[in-house]
Formats: C-alpha cells, sequence, structure tokens
C-alpha cells in the first residue's frame, strides 16, 4: 500500500465540504453497484453455459418448481435475483 497516497487521500476527503462528500459517496456507490453488476454477470453466464438456458428462463422454470433441488440452481437463483436487486438500485 502507498501511505503516501493514502494519506494524501485522507486529507483531501476531510477537506470536502459536506456536499461534494455527498457526491464522492454516490459515485462511489455507482461504481460499486457497476463492479457488482458485471461480476454478477459473468457468474450468470458460467451457469448458462453450463445448462444451455438463459437466466432469465432458469429463473421462471425454477420458481416454477420445474426443475431439481441441485445446488448449482439454488446458488444460479440467488445470483440471478441479486443481478436484479443490483439493475434496480443501478436505475
Amino acid at each position: 500500500m502507498n501511505q503516501k497516497l493514502v494519506e494524501s487521500l485522507a486529507q483531501i476527503i476531510l477537506s470536502l465540504s459536506t456536499e461534494e462528500r455527498r457526491v464522492l459517496e454516490v459515485r462511489i456507490q455507482e461504481n460499486s453497484n457497476s463492479q457488482q453488476i458485471v461480476d454478477l454477470e459473468h457468474r450468470l453466464h458460467g451457469f448458462e453455459e453450463r445448462y444451455q438456458i438463459s437466466s432469465e428462463d432458469f429463473y421462471r422454470r425454477f420458481q416454477a418448481g420445474e426443475l431439481g433441488d441441485s445446488m448449482d440452481f439454488f446458488e444460479w437463483n440467488a445470483y440471478y435475483e441479486m443481478w436484479n436487486s443490483a439493475q434496480v438500485k443501478a436505475s
């Protein structure tokens, strides 16, 4: 870790007004949400390739009880719900 850089950043952040800090926090959160979406899309794509079905179709069928109780399916379901939630936050 670059200690001087961290100290400089800390000084800059401390010098910001309340409004500027709020804007910075929003931007950091937006970047975090964007990265989360990219990470989740990568995981979803892996399942889609493995099972040759879109995540949307999988989710609909899994929720309808048409698929088994594979641990992969529960994981895929969780990632899909997290991806949907992240999409809503990004909107």
